[in-house]
């Protein structure tokens, strides 16, 4: 029992490691559940030490969630019964990491050599496929130091197998050296032995940090186009009753602020759905998209609006120019559980009494589009993004690979009522910009509207819950990085090393 409150306690130092707690340090607490699947008398005892320090580091770092949603004036208290399952899938999926890595490890330094293969493995395995839900990333925790400039190279895994490579090194002190068994005291080891592990954690660490300070100012951030973004402040939930009124906002914002301009600028950024019940596209779309061009003659806009699509309707963004359509995206990566309904055709019953008790209306899927590719426009290819699209690495870099200039995000975060979800989801997308070395552009509904530059920093910002624009300037470039270019190959080679990693284990363990 005191193994597992050991657990949960590191869980949740490592929850106030990651932004926007930020005290990167504390991923040290990694090593903890690390040492003790490596002492754990057996496989079920490995298991609940995985879930115990997922349950910890989850129940704070993703607190927002109900916090949130059973807001009154949201989805109300109903929310905070569901929670405990999301809580109980997500200690499963680590406890299933630190049982199988005890299992086939062994006790000792053998469970150690496959925890960290497994644990990455799982962490990309969890941001992949229908459910995905990469929120507690280890990699984020550098994001504020010079080691998040490695991204361009390594990307947000290469940052996450730091932190577990580092924890493992960490741990070994306390991990028995052999398969000793209960009640049998493991073999002494020298203070040379003891202290190898955590001294090459801190050379690997300083290595990392002295790269990415060697990086920073390497790479050019010219800011010789200007853009304006748009913070509308609307209600999310109001949405079917108020959609010319929404309209009416962001145009009156979006004059307004163009008034107050020396010149108009290059590109205006609208958020995600700042446009619905209103056609862009085609004849019928002529008057809605003139409007929306009166409000900024001369500049390129980037709306977020639905769009039908084949089997429904998508989420889309629009590039609107001269008063005539230049291009479209359909968001790919949808949200679960927001966006997308498992299951909701074949037992519409279900998620109509679920919905009820949520007060909600019945729901339908969003059609997802194609994949990842740039919206054309006059000023050059947009790496847009929508929502959360933006936590997914992939989606950025097959952006820059396919000839991306700009990364361009609109989203509503107007969901995030309240916690730190908000500020988390713009920091993990401040990770994109420097793993592509691209300026990144943010419109949020209400927040957080942002620019950030090539190396991750926040140039400037509105504040949240504010009907705002935000005028600022950025930069164009056409680098396609390391890691934008191998993306796609990351869990590859997490698989790679998980598969060559056990063998070793295994013959270490039968020594």
């Amino acid at each position: 029992m005191t193994a597992l409150w050991a657990a949960a306690a590191a869980g949740v130092l490592l929850a106030i490691a990651l932004p926007p707690g930020g005290l990167w340090p504390l991923v040290a607490a990694l090593a903890v559940p690390f040492a003790l699947t490596a002492r754990a008398p057996s496989v079920r005892a490995a298991f609940g030490i995985g879930a115990a320090f997922a349950l910890g580091f989850f129940a704070l770092y993703v607190l927002w969630l109900p916090r949130s949603f059973a807001d009154p004036g949201l989805l109300g208290p109903w929310f905070w019964v569901l929670h405990p399952f999301l809580l109980a899938i997500l200690a499963a999926m680590w406890g299933l990491v630190t049982a199988l890595a005890r299992a086939l490890g062994g006790r000792g330094a053998g469970a150690l050599v496959l925890v960290v293969p497994y644990w990455l493995l799982g962490e990309a395995l969890r941001a992949t496929g229908y459910f995905a839900f990469p929120w507690g990333t280890l990699g984020y925790a550098w994001l504020d130091t010079p080691v998040a400039q490695t991204a361009d190279v390594v990307g947000v895994p290469g940052l996450s197998a730091l932190v577990a490579v580092a924890a493992a090194l960490l741990a070994l002190p306390f991990a028995p050296r052999t398969d000793a068994g209960i009640g049998r005291a493991p073999a002494r080891r020298s203070a040379v032995g003891v202290a190898a592990g955590p001294v090459l954690a801190l050379v690997i660490v300083a290595g990392f940090w002295a790269w990415g300070a060697l990086a920073v100012g390497r790479h050019e951030v010219p800011a010789e186009r200007t853009a304006l973004l748009v913070q509308g402040n609307v209600d999310p939930f109001g949405r079917a009753v108020s959609a010319a009124q929404e309209l009416s906002v962001h145009i009156d914002l979006t004059r307004l602020a163009v008034g107050r301009m020396a010149a108009a600028p290059d590109l205006v950024v609208w958020p995600e759905g700042a446009v619905i019940g209103t056609a862009l596209e085609g004849v019928r779309g002529a008057e809605g998209r003139a409007a929306i061009q009166a409000a900024s003659p001369d500049s390129t806009f980037v709306v977020g609006g639905r769009a039908l699509a084949p089997g429904g309707s998508a989420n889309a963004a629009f590039a609107i120019a001269d008063g005539q359509p230049w291009g479209r995206y359909d968001k790919h990566v949808l949200v679960p559980f927001g966006e997308r309904w498992p299951l909701l055709e074949a037992a519409p019953w279900l998620y109509r009494t679920a919905f009820g008790l949520l007060g909600l209306p019945m729901l339908v899927n969003t059609v997802p589009g194609d994949g990842p590719a740039p919206l054309g426009a006059p000023l050059g290819l947009l790496g847009v993004g929508i929502c959360y699209e933006s936590v997914f690495p992939t989606v950025s870099a097959a952006m820059a690979r396919a000839g991306a200039e700009v990364l361009v995000v609109i989203t509503n975060d107007a969901w995030f009522a309240a916690g730190d979800g908000a500020r988390q989801h713009l920091d993990m997308g401040r990770l994109r910009a420097i793993e592509t070395r691209r300026w990144l552009l943010r419109a949020g509904n209400d927040g957080i509207t942002a620019v950030v530059d090539p190396y991750g920093r926040v140039v400037d910002e509105l504040p949240r819950r504010v009907a705002a624009t935000l005028p600022v300037r950025y930069g164009t470039s056409a680098v396609v990085t390391p890691y934008a270019r191998h993306a796609d190959r990351a869990p590859w080679v997490l698989a790679a090393w998980a598969l060559l990693a056990t063998p070793v284990a295994l013959l270490r363990r039968g020594r």
